[in-house]
Parts: structure tokens; C-alpha cells; sequence
């Protein structure tokens, strides 16, 4: 209470300015990935032992009959508070997530109100965190949440420690911040990380001996905690891996076959995500960053030489001596690399570059360069230059700009056409978009739209089912039966476990009254996933054709 009441001001621009940049997405509907997690997902559309029981136990995309490496029973327990109170109405959902994100920001004010001591650089870097336009992807897309929710309860978990530290009650430390690391990561599986991203600020701020003295120290307190990793990384890898293990590609390509590869193609990524961070324009979702197969294919040597001189230039400040200047390189570098580290490619995920990855290392980032600011303020005025003005104006400028770029990209959000259509300006060969942007021409009754994006993913890759199932689907409800059952069997042909268009083939012939190829369907369909249901329909389909 003491803090809140000595920093009141600080925390009402925090919060006043988050709310108000964010309240341009309160109206924004759920879309993409929200309607298979929340809006046609029965576990989170009820409140009893059963639901809770089902997200506890399964994926993320169970509720829907489908697969996926995500386990975030915690992410999912929020999506069905908001379904609760308020059914699919998108304004508590909003409103929840943008409270998450802004309370990571007054967290972060908090903890580094505590590290540094210097006011001036905690606001700054808490405002940038809450203000900056990259974030949006985590905090307008409801589906994002994992990312705020995690840091939040690691952000929680960092201070209850802390604080109980400073009193000496280490039990009470391991017990409420072990139990804010479980919630972590159950609503985002990064959270395993929650011993390094501590052990990283204990080695910084908390302990003034050498620097092996220090990691020693730390290792040390936060061992239990990396106990807890330990034993949910066991989990994972068995009672949890619920669809190729930790979300690595299930076809092995140039990319995740080649270690070297993929450090060389996030170095590439790198140089991105540094310029998105300090000029955040031309943000849009699903980038794309082509796979490097040399150091020096495009800038990878770049990304590659950047590492080197931080490195460089953080034992240098060790050898000087100069432990502020050290401590502060640790620490942001060492918040920056980390949450980067899963996405980095080392483990090789499905995916190589989203901007929501940037969510919390953009604080260690800006802690290094609100550090300089400040330095450069305090020469200044010691030395009696009077330039202050303008650096208050330059920082002024660029929070209104970041700002704006806010407000834009909460704006877009809400518009699931222009949404679409921007990612298509950067990534005009995304499938996955043209795809969704032809779902939403068809559900606005726009066939000729629908039919010429399905056309284009199709053209861009042939071996994607969806669109050929889509396309089936409108010849279907067209009448044009003959058409629908030939996309039908395309889209199994290059995916033999997509299981939405055995379906609809099977539908489509009992409809015709081609029992005997609907049997043969339904026959597929149950050895690619089997069910009870299934069964009791070959039976049926049995008795109709008189065979044993």
C-alpha cells in the first residue's frame, strides 16, 4: 500500500494511458484460432466438474475433435470464465486481457522501482512495455493471452519471492511463488522458464559478490524451482505429448532437419525483431523469415556479430569493474535471449518468426536503452547542457508514435477484412490467410471472393487440405455434387488424416444413397480416428446393406 501511495501518479498514467490505448479493441469480435479454442469449444462453455475435469486432461484443440501440442489448462479456465459470464459477447474478453497487460506493466514498475531506484527509468520502461504496438498481437488476440497470462504469474512469482526473501520466510517464497510458476505455466508452456528469468534478476540485483559467487548463490535458491521444470518437462514429453512432441514439425524439412540452419535463420530473425522494436511499422501477423543455409546467406552474419559485441561488450564492462553498467547488460540481455530462447529455433517448433515473441523481451531491451537515456540525461544536466528539453521531447514524440501505432493496430484487429488483406500486402503466399480470408468471404456471402482466395492458396500449395475442402463444401451447398465429392477426395489425397473431409464425403454418398462407398469412407475414417460413434454408424450402414 506504501508503494501504491508514494507512486500514485506514475501508476494512474500507467494504467490510464493502457486502458484508453486499448479500449479501441473492446468491440473487436473473437476470430481465427478464438472460434476453435473458445467458440465452438464445449469445454469452455459450462462451468462443472466434467469441463473443468476435460481441459485438465486434454489438449487445446480436444473440445473441437482435432489434435495439437498445446497444453494451457490455466489459458483455457479463463476462456471459460469470460464464456460464462458473458457467452461469446466479446467485451469481457477484451477487458480481461488488456487488465493482464497492464498489470504487467505496473509489475514491472514495481520490480524495477526495487532493482534500480531510479523512478524516472522504471516509468519509462513500464510505459514502453504497456504503449508499444508489438504487444497488441498478444493482448488484442484473445487466443494470445498465454503470453500475458504466463508473464503475469512469473512477473507475481518474482515479486511474492522477493518479498518473502527480504522477511526470510523462504517457505513461504517456494510456496507461493512455486505455486505462481504452476499457473504460469499451465497457461503458457514458456513459464518453464520462470527459474532462469529469477535467477537472472537475484544475479543482477540482489547479491553483491563477484560474479561466480553470485550464479552460485542464485543457482542455489532457485533450485527448486528448476525441480518444477524438471518434473513438467517429464510430463511433457510423456503423459502430455499429446501430438508430436513440443510442437515440432511433424514433417521434417530443410529447416528442421539442419541445427545449423535454424541458428542461422534466427540471427536473420533477430535483426527484425531489434528494427520491430525500436521502429514498429509494417506489423502484421504470420511473417514469414526465409531459411538461412549459410552464416552468410542475407544478414544472419549481422544477427551473429550483434551477439558478439553485446557479449563482448558485457565482459568488457565485468573487467572495468563498472557493475551497474554490467549488472544492467545482464539483466536485459539475459530477459531478451530467454524469452526468445524456445522460439529461437534450437528446438525446432513449427514456426520461425511471430511478433508476439518479442512480448517480454522487449522489457529487457528497453531497460538497457532507458538506462542510456537516463545516463544521457544525468551527463547533461551535470555538465549544464541545456539539451534536456529536447530529449523530453524526442521520448514524447516517440511514446505518441508508438502510441499511434497502437490505437492503428488495435483499429485493424476489429476489421477482419483489412486484418487479412494486411498480412496478405507483407505475405501475399501465406495459404493459411487466404484460406481464412475466403472462410470470411464465404461467411458473408461473397462466393466469388470465397472461391478466387481458395483458388489462390490452392495455387500456392497444392499439398494444403483445407481449401480443397472448403471449395467442396460451397459446390456442395451448390448443388453441384459431382464437384463436391472430387475436392472431397483432393483434399484427402494430400492429407490422408484430414478427417473433416471423410466426413463430409460419407455425408455426401448417404445422401446419394451410395451406402456401400459411404461404408468404405466411415471404415477410413475410424482408422485414422476411431470412436464409438463411428462404430455405431458402419453398423448401421451394415444392416442397411444386409452384410454380415
Amino acid at each position: 500500500m506504501e508503494f501504491i501511495r508514494k507512486n500514485i501518479s506514475y501508476l494512474v498514467v500507467l494504467f490510464g494511458l493502457g486502458a484508453l490505448l486499448y479500449s479501441f479493441n473492446i468491440h473487436n469480435n473473437l476470430f481465427w484460432d478464438d472460434v476453435d479454442w473458445i467458440l465452438n469449444n464445449p469445454s469452455v462453455h459450462a462451468f462443472n466438474w466434467a469441463n473443468i475435469k476435460y481441459i485438465f486432461t486434454h489438449d487445446a484443440l480436444a473440445g473441437v475433435g482435432l489434435a495439437s501440442n498445446y497444453y494451457r489448462p490455466f489459458l483455457f479456465l479463463t476462456f471459460l470464465g469470460n464464456y460464462v459470464i458473458s457467452d461469446s459477447s466479446p467485451v469481457l474478453y477484451h477487458v480481461v486481457s488488456n487488465l493482464i497487460h497492464i498489470g504487467n506493466g505496473i509489475l514491472i514498475f514495481y520490480l524495477l522501482s526495487r532493482w534500480l531506484s531510479n523512478k524516472r527509468i522504471a516509468f519509462l520502461v513500464a510505459l514502453i512495455f504497456i504503449i508499444h504496438p508489438l504487444q497488441t498481437e498478444a493482448v488484442s488476440y484473445i487466443s494470445g493471452r498465454g503470453d500475458s497470462l504466463s508473464i503475469f504469474f512469473i512477473l507475481i512469482g518474482i515479486i511474492s519471492f522477493l518479498w518473502f526473501r527480504t522477511r526470510s520466510n523462504y517457505l513461504g517464497a517456494y510456496i507461493i511463488s512455486g505455486l505462481a510458476m504452476v499457473l504460469g505455466i499451465l497457461s503458457r508452456e514458456t513459464a518453464i522458464l520462470f527459474p532462469a528469468y529469477l535467477g537472472v534478476g537475484l544475479i543482477a540485483f540482489e547479491f553483491k559478490d563477484n560474479f561466480i559467487t553470485r550464479f552460485k548463490k542464485s543457482l542455489f535458491q532457485v533450485s527448486p524451482f528448476i525441480a518444477i521444470s524438471a518434473i513438467y518437462w517429464v510430463l511433457r514429453i510423456t503423459v502430455l505429448n499429446f501430438q508430436n512432441t513440443l510442437n515440432f514439425y511433424q514433417q521434417g524439412n530443410l529447416y528442421s532437419e539442419h541445427l545449423p540452419y535454424r541458428i542461422y535463420t534466427f540471427l536473420h530473425a533477430l535483426l527484425v525483431y531489434l528494427k520491430l522494436a525500436i521502429a514498429p511499422w509494417g506489423l502484421h501477423m504470420e511473417r514469414d523469415v526465409p531459411v538461412s543455409t549459410s552464416l552468410f546467406d542475407g544478414l544472419s552474419w549481422l544477427g551473429g556479430l550483434l551477439i558478439i559485441l553485446a557479449l563482448g561488450w558485457l565482459v568488457y564492462s565485468y573487467r572495468r569493474s563498472d557493475k551497474r553498467r554490467f549488472n544492467i547488460w545482464f539483466f536485459g540481455l539475459g530477459i531478451f535471449f530467454l524469452n526468445l530462447g524456445p522460439t529461437s529455433g534450437i528446438l525446432p517448433i513449427n514456426a520461425r518468426m511471430y511478433e508476439h515473441w518479442l512480448y517480454f523481451s522487449l522489457f529487457g531491451l528497453f531497460v538497457i536503452v532507458v538506462w542510456y537515456l537516463e545516463a544521457l540525461i544525468g551527463y547533461l544536466e551535470k555538465n549544464h547542457i541545456k539539451l534536456k528539453p529536447v530529449i523530453f521531447i524526442l521520448i514524447t514524440g516517440y511514446c505518441v508514435f508508438l502510441s499511434f501505432q497502437t490505437i492503428k493496430r488495435n483499429i485493424i484487429w476489429g476489421d477482419t477484412e483489412a486484418f487479412y488483406l494486411n498480412i496478405l500486402k507483407y505475405e501475399s503466399n501465406n495459404v493459411r490467410v487466404l484460406n481464412n480470408l475466403a472462410n470470411w468471404y464465404s461467411s458473408k456471402g461473397d462466393t466469388e471472393g470465397a472461391i478466387n482466395m481458395y483458388q489462390k492458396a490452392i495455387a500456392q500449395d497444392p499439398t494444403q487440405a483445407a481449401p480443397y475442402y472448403n471449395l467442396a463444401n460451397m459446390a456442395k451447398d451448390n448443388g453441384d455434387l459431382a464437384q463436391a465429392e472430387m475436392l472431397y477426395k483432393e483434399a484427402i489425397k494430400v492429407n490422408p488424416k484430414f478427417h473433416y473431409a471423410y466426413q463430409n464425403l460419407a455425408s455426401l454418398y448417404v445422401t446419394q444413397r451410395r451406402y456401400k462407398e459411404a461404408l468404405v469412407v466411415v471404415e477410413e475414417l475410424q482408422k485414422i480416428r476411431p470412436s464409438s460413434q463411428l462404430l455405431e454408424v458402419i453398423a448401421q450402414l451394415k444392416r442397411i446393406l444386409n452384410t454380415p
